[in-house]
């Protein structure tokens, strides 16, 4: 990038030094963006990434190996104004914990479908899933899948059959219920640091562990494991690691 412009990279990382030495501030809202690419074009998401760039956010991007094929690395950083990417050898394995929200600029025709079917063994829809269940929000931008979005007429995609456009209708109409906050192209996407309810471990659960034929239970930092939990698992010697 141009000496002139600023690295969001540099700034998220000056960002969270900053956090490290001083645990008692408050921290901004931690984005994860995830791309794939679209038949109809990636101008509305590209656009709106850069217009994030603005926001008072922590925004990282990553964007899958099919898309990388397409657009080289650099020409992704122009596009969206953003340094900050996570490569895809460590995207399969990146954290959920550590972002409070996931922005999904462009909703592609068969990330739609992935997502309705659970397809987990597509690394961008594991993320999606994994976010879904642990209670983090999900807000996608709706150009891509809406049929009846203005984009879509500039494209002069606008003219296809009914049955078609009900039925990326009734998917859209899906992923809400699922719990995937749909915005449009003007909407501004407010983002906040989520404060997911923590995992309680009980006598329950550690004898589920047992059941299982399991010696050790790995639970997120911060997870409440109540007495009678630490004393089954000391008797049945299962051990509990926190990570």
């Amino acid at each position: 990038m141009s000496s002139k412009k600023q690295s969001v990279m540099a700034k998220n990382t000056l960002q969270e030094l900053y956090l490290r030495n001083d645990s008692c501030r408050d921290r901004k809202p931690h984005i994860l963006a995830l791309l794939t690419s679209h038949m109809i074009g990636m101008e509305p998401g590209f656009s709106y990434l850069k217009k994030l760039t603005k926001k008072d956010i922590t925004l990282r991007m990553a964007a899958e190996e099919e898309m990388l094929k397409q657009f080289p690395l650099q020409e992704l950083v122009n596009l969206t104004g953003n340094d900050d990417w996570i490569s895809p050898t460590a995207f399969h394995a990146q954290p959920i914990d550590q972002f409070d929200e996931i922005f999904l600029p462009i909703l592609s025709f068969s990330l739609i479908t992935d997502i309705l079917s659970l397809n987990e063994k597509r690394p961008i829809v594991q993320i999606i899933l994994k976010g879904l269940l642990k209670g983090k929000r999900i807000t996608a931008l709706k150009a891509g899948g809406d049929p009846f979005s203005q984009y879509w007429k500039l494209k002069g995609m606008d003219k296809g059959p009914d049955l078609l456009k009900r039925k990326l209708n009734e998917q859209m109409t899906e992923l809400k219920m699922l719990g995937i906050r749909l915005i449009d192209l003007h909407q501004q996407a407010e983002f906040d640091v989520q404060h997911v309810k923590k995992t309680v471990i009980t006598d329950e659960s550690v004898r589920f562990a047992r059941f299982s034929k399991l010696d050790q239970i790995a639970v997120p930092k911060g997870a409440i494991i109540t007495p009678l939990a630490r004393d089954t698992a000391k008797e049945l010697k299962i051990e509990i690691i926190l990570h």
